[in-house]
């Protein structure tokens, strides 16, 4: 018998989001939330509740976006919550996005994003705001600074 146990943190949580967003179906990314979480994708001024639109925000990126890669950079964690700092790549390739108003520029992207997930007691999360310049992920321009 296995008498191990996973001790769930909130930069263990962290850590999962970024691997949930580098796995090409959705089912790891929305068994993280909560059942009535929201996912604010504050980019694109996007709003989604529940696990089927979270389920069709993660499958509509990934669709547009399929060699995504995300790689956790930091986290920093309180009391009910987690801030991710990670780094996306990949070469936006695929379908439209923002309602068909974005469309592919076949031009690999590496940018820095950041997202706040709040988290419920037992480290679902609850809410997600993420950030990151559009013009870079998935636009594929260049920073000035190269950073």
């Amino acid at each position: 018998m296995d008498n191990t146990t996973t001790t769930v943190t909130a930069l263990g949580i962290g850590q999962r989001w970024v691997e949930a967003w580098n796995a090409p179906t959705h089912e790891a990314f929305v068994g993280l939330f909560a059942e009535d979480a929201e996912y604010f994708d504050v980019t694109f001024g996007i709003r989604r509740r529940g696990h089927a639109l979270l389920s069709r925000h993660h499958a509509l990126w990934r669709a547009a976006i399929p060699d995504f890669e995300m790689t956790l950079e930091n986290a920093h964690a309180g009391e009910g919550f987690v801030v991710v700092e990670a780094i996306g790549r990949g070469t936006f390739t695929g379908e439209p996005l923002a309602v068909g108003t974005m469309t592919a520029t076949m031009k690999p992207f590496t940018g820095r994003c950041a997202a706040i997930l709040t988290l419920t007691p037992t480290f679902e999360i609850q809410s997600c705001h993420e950030y990151y310049d559009r013009s870079v992920m998935p636009g594929g321009a260049t920073t000035p600074g190269g950073q």
